[in-house]
């Protein structure tokens, strides 16, 4: 994929939006009539749907890397960057949808993603992974396997998210967050022993 211009980049994104719920299954003439460029413009940026796909994508994590990674970064205890830094995940979903919804379908049926769950990675599961060492080095936080926890955190975050998307229409992340991000951060045992 070359480099598309900021214009040509400023058009597709702004038909981005109506790509939801589509999956990404559409071809490269349906984008050139929603973004108004020829299609020879867009063969000569994309080799194809899914190069075009893509930039879809990772135009995606270019809008939440930023909010994630200032989370993670912030001042504080590392539990209070971490429920940060998951707050902004959340958020990212309830604002750009197709990161939970489409991306897993649309990574299945294209050729190759490598590119895109490398972006995935690196903007969504990096911090996790960093803050999670940073509170095992300090005895903040109980972590065995840090790769297996920050999946499993983001398992979470993915799965509650797209639960609400699809089922509700829409995940309301402040909402589901208060409760969601103290429970993931503090676990589920009580702090004194239930009486019996």
């Amino acid at each position: 994929m070359k480099t598309p211009p900021a214009e040509l980049t400023e058009r597709l994104l702004s038909v981005s939006d109506a790509l939801e719920g589509t999956e990404f299954d559409v071809t490269i003439d349906e984008v050139a009539k929603l973004a108004d460029v020829p299609r020879a413009t867009l063969y000569y940026y994309f080799s194809g749907k899914d190069d075009l796909i893509a930039f879809f994508l990772n135009a995606k994590f270019l809008l939440v890397r930023e909010a994630i990674a200032t989370a993670a970064a912030s001042e504080g205890s590392v539990s209070e960057r971490l429920g940060r830094a998951m707050r902004a995940i959340l958020t990212s979903i309830q604002d750009h949808p197709p990161l939970c919804t489409e991306l897993p379908i649309a990574v299945k049926r294209a050729g190759n993603m490598s590119e895109v769950m490398a972006n995935a990675d690196r903007v969504m599961m990096t911090p996790l992974r960093e803050l999670l060492i940073e509170g095992r080095a300090t005895g903040e936080l109980e972590v065995d396997d840090v790769e297996l926890t920050a999946t499993a955190l983001m398992g979470a975050l993915h799965f509650v998210g797209m639960m609400h998307v699809t089922t509700t229409g829409a995940l309301d992340a402040a909402g589901v967050a208060k409760s969601l991000v103290p429970q993931l951060i503090n676990g589920l045992r009580a702090t004194e022993p239930a009486v019996v």
